[in-house]
């Protein structure tokens, strides 16, 4: 075997010489293959191996057969051509491709945005600018909302003095205020009353009437409750009849009764019940209704759609409203009833004319 020079660069055997056969092994590395030895054989090894081999593929050994002698003397002259090469050709230092110059290391230099250090000048002019650009946004926000308040407050103004104004809206302009006054009370805790609402003309009182007033005892008068007393001043001011009226705010919202007997004041036919000198109670007819109101002594129930027993006075209210006959211990809608004990609901009687919202 003789080393071809043309053949360099080709492709390299796993020992690092080039390759010069089609299995990409060097010469080298065949003829070593051929005597059974590995790349990193010495010569005394490749020596010792070959005499063996000579020995054992003599064609004398097969002399009896003639076709294993010609088989052991072709494989000779392959023994004998490797060990030849090995001879002529030690053991060279591996070609190895061109090593590119290793790259000269980039000096760190800190970046622009490393924020690991302070923030450059030129990231805070960035800021400052970019703080600069959102500030008109938000005074744009800012005064659209505050446009709009104020827009809302005008048209509120301008319809309040509008309707207040015309006589076939004010009644009922003034009733809506008051009632959503009223809510708005009952909601968040406060009592107080609006001075710019005005009363109702008060109409002239009968005798009896102011006597049965001015003949109410004191201490009768001083165990109603500041609560009570805040919600009767309240309800005097609104065309409503409501429980805890006396006998002269009744007639100041109303006019003269049709009729009166004892603690009675009859309406056409609807009735006014009193007890000690302060409405207790009314029958309201539908063919000359008037106008009553009964609130709610607690915020109604979030969620709440229905009652049952041992409910209040105040949850029954919430969810049937203002009650046509009412009494200490009966609400009456229609034809149907909710009786109370003690404030709390203890039966009803249910009609399909006027159907009650209760827990079925």
């Amino acid at each position: 075997m003789v080393f071809d020079p043309s053949k360099a660069g080709k492709s390299l055997c796993a020992c690092g010489m080039v390759a010069d056969t089609f299995g990409g092994l060097c010469d080298r590395c065949v003829s070593l293959q051929t005597l059974g030895l590995t790349s990193d054989a010495t010569s005394d090894l490749i020596e010792n191996t070959y005499r063996t081999l000579v020995k054992v593929w003599h064609p004398d050994r097969f002399s009896h057969d003639p076709k294993l002698s010609k088989d052991a003397e072709e494989k000779l002259k392959e023994i004998n051509s490797a060990h030849d090469y090995l001879l002529t050709h030690p053991k060279q230092r591996p070609e190895r491709p061109a090593e590119k110059p290793p790259t000269p290391e980039r000096p760190f230099v800190p970046s622009d945005f490393d924020f690991e250090g302070e923030e450059t000048e030129e990231i805070k002019r960035i800021l400052r600018r970019r703080e600069k650009s959102r500030l008109p946004g938000i005074l744009l926000r800012i005064g659209i909302a505050l446009g709009a308040v104020a827009f809302v407050a005008i048209l509120w103004f301008a319809g309040d003095s509008f309707l207040s104004s015309n006589q076939l809206t004010a009644r009922s302009w003034n009733e809506l205020k008051l009632e959503l006054q009223h809510d708005f009370s009952v909601h968040f805790g406060s009592t107080s009353t609006s001075a710019a609402q005005p009363a109702p003309v008060a109409a002239p009182a009968t005798s009896t009437t102011v006597a049965a007033a001015e003949t109410t005892p004191a201490s009768q008068k001083e165990k109603i409750s500041p609560a009570q007393q805040a919600q009767k001043h309240l309800v005097a001011a609104k065309p409503y009849i409501t429980a805890g009226l006396t006998p002269a705010e009744v007639i100041s919202v109303l006019g003269n009764p049709t009729s009166s007997t004892g603690e009675k004041m009859f309406y056409s036919g609807s009735e006014i019940d009193f007890k000690n000198g302060q409405v207790a109670g009314w029958k309201i007819d539908p063919a000359a209704p008037i106008r009553v109101k009964l609130w709610s002594e607690t915020p109604s129930v979030p969620g709440l759609n229905t009652f049952g027993l041992g409910s209040t006075k105040s949850d029954v209210i919430a969810l049937q409203g203002t009650p046509t006959i009412f009494s200490d211990n009966d609400f009456g809608y229609g034809n149907s009833h909710v009786f109370f004990q003690n404030n709390r609901v203890t039966s009803w009687k249910d009609s399909a004319s006027a159907p009650l919202r209760v827990a079925r």
